[in-house]
């Protein structure tokens, strides 16, 4: 039989239809989608890749098991307007705990492209843990997966109380609108856990009353606020 043969070409297919569903509920499954080669490849490499979705053979990825799709429907599952050479089916499990020396918590994170750039920013940074509060959006979310462009794979993502952190002996350090410059502020010795709020409502004021410190992004007065993606990026290079 030719490999033609086995292109799935129907959206009724049940396996595509599967596809379909990984693409929405990820979670449910332990399993996500990642498009494109270089978010493949990290799973890849961290032996976390459990099968390839491509539109024809790729060696590169011979040792796994491989689903052709035609264009059209690789075009319905993809978020890339031109399409992806390759889409990963990926095997992802949340961690127990945080580890690490330098961690993030995320207070109320609820859009996915933010998300994805936070926990790039956090392995490009040497974070080891993000952690999220129960109200963020799903870090298995298709779009935080592909924002992310792999480097949740890097990560502990897990969900846990800052309370819980401060108890595990993590200085608690804040980003609020009354902190101090955090240009001048002097990282303390030991474990810190940088919070980081949504761009609308911020921390939660039961979450700041936990902190050992606020730290302030100064910013020009003509503009309001960063989002949280890119204030929290600049955050966690200058505390790290």
């Amino acid at each position: 039989m030719n490999r033609e043969d086995n292109i799935i070409t129907s959206f009724s297919n049940p396996i595509f239809k599967e596809l379909l569903d990984l693409k929405e509920n990820g979670k449910k499954s332990g399993r996500v989608l990642i498009e494109g080669e270089d978010g493949v490849k990290i799973a890849l490499n961290r032996g976390l890749l459990v099968k390839t979705v491509t539109c024809e053979y790729d060696y590169a990825y011979a040792e796994k098991e491989e689903i052709i799709i035609s264009k059209e429907l690789m075009r319905k599952l993809s978020s890339y307007n031109s399409l992806p050479k390759v889409i990963g089916i990926v095997e992802y499990k949340l961690a127990s705990k945080a580890e690490g020396e330098r961690i993030v918590y995320l207070d109320g994170i609820q859009d996915p492209g933010n998300l994805g750039t936070l926990m790039r920013n956090a392995l490009a940074f040497s974070y080891r843990s993000l952690v999220l509060s129960k109200d963020c959006v799903s870090p298995y979310n298709f779009k935080a997966v592909q924002a992310s462009k792999g480097a949740f794979l890097g990560l502990d993502i897990t969900y846990e109380s800052l309370t819980d952190l401060k108890n595990d002996g993590y200085k608690i350090i804040s980003a609020d609108l009354k902190g101090e410059d955090i240009k001048k502020f002097v990282r303390p010795e030991g474990k810190i856990c940088l919070v980081i709020g949504s761009e609308g409502q911020g921390i939660k004021k039961e979450n700041l009353l936990l902190s050992d410190y606020r730290v302030l992004l100064p910013i020009e007065k003509e503009i309001d606020s960063l989002n949280a993606g890119v204030a929290g990026g600049i955050m966690m290079y200058l505390l790290r």
